[in-house]
């Protein structure tokens, strides 16, 4: 073969392997695993989320590295940090990913059929004591889809966390969330009905230092503040107990461990029972969160997986609110 045509033929060939590892580059699969990574923030991580080996993660970031021929993740010590082409793949990336979610829950729908994933974020009390049941009967209904739970009560931005999907009770959300306002949450003052029955109050203060059982506040000595119609007061105390966590709060007080501050729809069963008695039942706690939202992002296009769970959720939290004029427990 002529030197020149041989030439021409290695050119073509070489620009033939180029094609190639940009098509390879561009393989969603290795997009995706990318996107976990720094989710995740550490290959680990991203492998448990996975079910997959560390090794498999590695490789597959090393070969979409290659096929792009950038270095996309600083390595450090503890965790891995986007580079500036990391950034841009990272949010190319993710918007990809929705595109092909929500195209596949398109033709899913068409087929009266739910596949897909949903990361949803509840709070502690609400998820564990009532939506747990609930998001088990929604897996098995749609079998098919994918529900990584997450535990939390903070408010401040929960799609920080990358969730599709968050249930909180609030005072308000942030301006670039979209927020489905489902109506009020009241709270009240509980205590086990031997407790109640052995120390009654009549008014909030008369309730001493060391009973309260409440979510932490700042300092030894803190304000909760109660209503009774326009009046409002901050009670100062001295809680036995703080906690984040509503239903370690709620056991304590079935034991008999003090009076505890809750939502009112966490001892609707115990109410009816006559395990549980509310305190000084003309006043309300107010200040902890007043009303129940489900939150998703504001630039996310949610997948069908993601808006069957958000009316889902939306149809089962109606129970917890409080309807206008209704009457707490």
């Amino acid at each position: 073969m002529p030197a020149a045509a041989r030439k021409a033929a290695n050119k073509a060939a070489n620009k033939a392997d180029r094609l190639t590892c940009r098509s390879q580059a561009m393989d969603i699969n290795l997009i995706r695993n990318f996107v976990e990574i720094v989710d995740a923030r550490s290959l680990s991580a991203a492998a448990r989320k996975r079910d997959i080996t560390r090794s498999k993660v590695s490789k597959e970031l090393k070969a979409l590295e290659t096929a792009l021929g950038v270095t996309l993740l600083h390595r450090t010590t503890r965790s891995f940090l986007p580079t500036a082409a990391g950034e841009v793949l990272y949010e190319h990336g993710r918007s990809i990913i929705q595109e092909v979610e929500a195209a596949q829950g398109a033709i899913d729908a068409l087929q009266h059929v739910v596949t897909g994933s949903v990361r949803l974020s509840i709070p502690t009390g609400l998820g564990e004591l009532y939506l747990a049941d609930m998001l088990l009967a929604f897996q098995k209904r749609h079998p098919q889809v994918r529900i990584r739970v997450l535990f939390s009560n903070r408010v401040s931005d929960p799609m920080s966390a990358q969730v599709d999907v968050a249930v909180r009770v609030a005072r308000d959300v942030q301006e670039h969330l979209v927020a489905r306002d489902l109506g009020p949450v009241g709270f009240g003052l509980y205590a086990s009905s031997a407790y109640a029955k052995a120390r009654p109050f009549h008014d909030p203060a008369e309730i001493p230092h060391g009973v309260l059982l409440t979510p932490p506040g700042d300092g030894k000595t803190y304000a909760v503040s109660v209503k009774k119609g326009q009046q409002e007061i901050a009670l100062k105390c001295e809680p036995c107990i703080t906690s984040e966590h509503f239903p370690f709060l709620k056991q304590s007080m079935l034991r008999g461990s003090g009076v505890a501050t809750l939502p009112n729809y966490m001892v609707m069963d115990e109410l009816r029972s006559g395990a549980v008695q509310r305190v000084c039942p003309d006043w309300t706690v107010s200040g902890l969160g007043d009303r129940l939202y489900i939150i998703t992002a504001e630039d996310r296009r949610p997948s069908h997986a993601v808006k069957v769970m958000t009316e889902f959720l939306r149809a089962s939290l109606l129970r917890f609110v409080e309807q206008a004029g209704e009457p707490g427990p």
